[in-house]
């Protein structure tokens, strides 16, 4: 009989970073001779977009109709990054229910990230809720110390799923892939609705700044990749045109966006598979911390990419981060051969639930 696993994160939405981690595990679990079917927020374009099933859960609303989904699967993979550093008070207790409508089916996590959770009471949902996984496999050190310290067993570190992507080689042109992304902003609202805010003028033309300053200093064009359009490509625009002409702006789709940040020599980004898919090619990258989760990623494998804080990202900072990065291109290589090694926890977890 065919096992059907419900795999929970957060798809649905134009971010193709959870995109690429759903096709990653949907495509592990097919290996194995499962049924993978999507938790997601919007069905109909899970179900376009992997060729699998669907089950809905954009709002708590949802969660009665999930739990009668879920009554027929075989198992259940948690993934990606649900436990978030707080932005919204919403965000542990529903991404939480997802894990406890399904508390009747055995499910272990792969690949998770832990954000920065200090709320008391956020903390003891997401405790009870991840507390009934085995095993509890997270992408990162810094996860696996906040699940320990939560008083959580069984933890192990494994990799973000995407790891296990094998790229095509590409040729790089003379390019530099910026991926830029709105900032959180903590409140009630939505993360959509805080990012629908139109950047700060001054926050824009310093990046611009910055950004001009590395192509000058590197003599590489630029190029913007959005990896969640609705949200990214505003401020992608609004950089551009403080840089002027010459700024080529990209919105790929899912089968590419790996590939378009392999087209560039340098990568600088704030988005987590941004950094990803620069390991994936061996491309040197320097690593914008607007969450921990980015800081965590470059210091995994040896310090491979340099980190800036947003807050220091002026002009000969970046620079001087961008050619330390150009300069060890050896540690990327090196650091996505580790992470991948890594990958043989993810596996051993997903073996246990498609088995």
């Amino acid at each position: 009989m065919t096992r059907c696993v419900a795999i929970t994160g957060w798809f649905g939405s134009d971010n193709l970073g959870d995109e690429l981690i759903l096709r990653a595990v949907v495509r592990e679990l097919r290996r194995r001779g499962a049924d993978p079917v999507a938790v997601s927020i919007d069905t109909s374009a899970t179900e376009r977009i992997h060729r699998i099933g669907a089950v809905n859960h954009r709002s708590p609303l949802d969660t009665i109709r999930l739990q009668r989904s879920l009554r027929s699967m075989h198992g259940l993979v948690v993934t990606g990054g649900l436990i978030q550093t707080e932005t919204s008070m919403w965000n542990v207790p529903f991404h939480s229910l997802r894990m406890r409508s399904a508390r009747l089916i055995p499910g272990c996590a792969v690949g998770l990230g832990v954000g920065r959770v200090t709320s008391p009471i956020a903390v003891s949902i997401a405790r009870r809720a991840l507390g009934r996984l085995s095993p509890i496999v997270v992408r990162d050190h810094d996860s696996a110390e906040r699940l320990l310290g939560w008083g959580l067993d069984g933890v192990r570190v494994g990799s973000d799923a995407v790891m296990g992507e094998r790229v095509d080689p590409v040729e790089p042109e003379d390019t530099l892939c910026v991926i830029l992304r709105p900032p959180n902003r903590k409140g009630v609202g939505t993360a959509a609705t805080k990012a629908s805010a139109p950047p700060a003028a001054s926050r824009v033309a310093a990046l611009a700044a910055t950004l001009a300053a590395v192509s000058d200093a590197t003599g590489l064009s630029i190029r913007m990749v959005a990896f969640q359009e609705s949200r990214d490509m505003p401020i992608h625009r609004a950089v551009a045109d403080h840089l002027g002409s010459g700024v080529e702006l990209l919105a790929p789709e899912l089968d590419d966006v790996l590939t378009e940040v392999g087209r560039s020599r340098l990568v600088i980004t704030m988005r987590y598979h941004g950094a990803i898919a620069a390991l994936l090619h061996g491309r040197p990258a320097v690593v914008l911390d607007y969450s921990p989760k980015m800081g965590s990623l470059a210091s995994e494998g040896g310090r491979w990419a340099p980190v800036v804080s947003l807050l220091q990202s002026e002009p000969d900072r970046m620079v001087r981060a961008a050619e330390a990065a150009m300069a060890v291109t050896a540690r990327v290589a090196e650091a996505r051969e580790l992470l991948r090694s890594r990958l043989v926890e993810n596996d051993r977890a997903l073996d246990l639930v498609a088995g």
